[in-house]
């Protein structure tokens, strides 16, 4: 008998030891000083940009292989910003309206004040306008387009070759349907749900590009979680619920073609630093978000507006084969998570949902726009890899659990 039960024992810890988390992050990282006036269009870019850009894409897969990521990405090197590429390979946007504001930023004039001058994406401050482009017209992903997006995914594909990185580990970013609206508002279709099926029309060419190329789609949206507090924050609750609805419907529409276990989706409140006192709680939108097809779900969930929604799981019925990406990296303060945060913000996760259910995530990107940066490079990557000592500790931490379970059962 007591051999029986000291062999249970020795199987359970191997089989707890087995135990592996896999890290990856969400996207954009800081791109190289020299080469920001050309991504931007400051400059016109050098004959020998293409070069220097794919030397700065391998240097980038270096750096991340340095610091231990499983799963990786070029840092969106070559984009201005997560959305304009996508945008610009479609026709149909001649035209020109202001950008949506942030509700939590138009309340605190004091804070939103200081980013004066500033431009992206948003209205970040009532004292600087912001004009993004608008729908004018039908939408179509181009040929031009498309080629534009495979010189893109050549790029990617070789320097990850170049540095013996296998396809199926290297993640290509694309924005849903409902965040390229978001952003870009129409002044076309002057119906929202038929706008947003357009751009899933037109896009799902670049997702099944992306996919057929062997990469890892990684679609974000924002829109699913942002969008309340931005395009929606004039309407209820349930009108906002109502549209991220329809927004997984189109996108799941737009991803027919592509696995869900060869998609991952990112959904986030905005990657800037503000008060943040407006963003949807989880519990009102995880219903909707579990319905996209994506098998990898990558969510904001260690920053302080977010970091104790591991609780919304523990009232969740988990959908089978679904991995959740739980951000345990703060991506706008340059202070650097101990690893032991790390793999306790894991322990949460893993505790609800399983260790095979679990990938370390970011919060956000680092560098959502080009140059654009709330945390200087070398800290990012110091960030990097202590999410990854983070993840072999939780790994530690969720064998002993498992191990003390089957005892116990035993």
């Amino acid at each position: 008998q007591a051999f029986i039960s000291s062999t249970r024992r020795s199987a359970a810890v191997v089989a707890a030891m087995a135990i592996r988390i896999a890290t990856t992050h969400v996207g954009s990282l800081p791109r190289p000083a020299e080469l920001l006036p050309y991504i931007r269009g400051d400059k016109p870019a050098p004959a020998d940009f293409p070069e220097k850009l794919k030397v700065a894409t391998e240097d980038v897969f270096a750096r991340q292989l340095d610091a231990g990521i499983d799963f990786v990405n070029d840092g969106e090197l070559g984009r201005r910003d997560y959305v304009t590429a996508a945008r610009n390979r479609m026709s149909g946007f001649e035209s020109e309206k202001a950008a949506t504001g942030a509700a939590d930023l138009e309340e605190m004039k004091e804070y939103s004040d200081k980013f004066e001058g500033r431009k992206g994406l948003l209205t970040l401050t009532r004292k600087t306008e912001v004009k993004n482009a608008a729908c004018s017209g039908p939408i179509a992903y181009t040929d031009e387009g498309l080629a534009d997006l495979q010189a893109e995914i050549d790029r990617v594909s070789a320097s990850a070759k170049a540095k013996g990185i296998p396809l199926e580990k290297v993640f290509f970013s694309s924005p849903s349907p409902g965040t390229l609206a978001n952003f870009f508002e129409d002044d076309y279709f002057n119906d929202h749900t038929k706008y947003v099926e357009a751009l899933g029309k037109a896009m799902q060419r670049e997702y099944e590009a992306i996919y057929k190329a062997g990469l890892m789609l990684q679609v974000d949206c924002p829109d699913l979680a942002m969008g309340r507090h931005t395009k929606f924050k004039d309407g209820s609750l349930a009108d906002f619920q109502a549209a991220a609805a329809v927004h997984v419907r189109v996108m799941n529409e737009a991803l027919a073609n592509v696995p869900g276990d060869c998609t991952r989706m990112h959904v986030c409140w905005g990657n800037y630093p503000g008060p943040h006192h407006h963003d949807v709680p989880l519990a009102d939108i995880i219903e909707v978000v579990l319905k996209s097809k994506p098998k990898y779900l990558s969510i904001e969930a260690c920053n302080p507006g977010h970091a104790h929604e591991w609780e919304v799981f523990e009232n969740v019925s988990w959908p089978a084969g679904k991995v959740i990406m739980p951000g345990v990296l703060d991506t706008t303060t340059s202070h650097i998570e101990h690893p032991r945060l790390v793999a306790q913000r894991l322990m949460n996760y893993v505790r609800l949902v399983g260790a095979e259910h679990v990938m370390a995530c970011t919060d956000c990107g680092f560098s959502t726009a080009a140059g654009a940066m709330n945390v200087p490079t070398e800290i990012v990557y110091a960030k990097l890899q202590s999410m990854v000592k983070g993840a072999r500790i939780a790994e530690e931490m969720a064998a002993k659990e498992a191990s003390n379970k089957r005892q116990r059962v035993a």
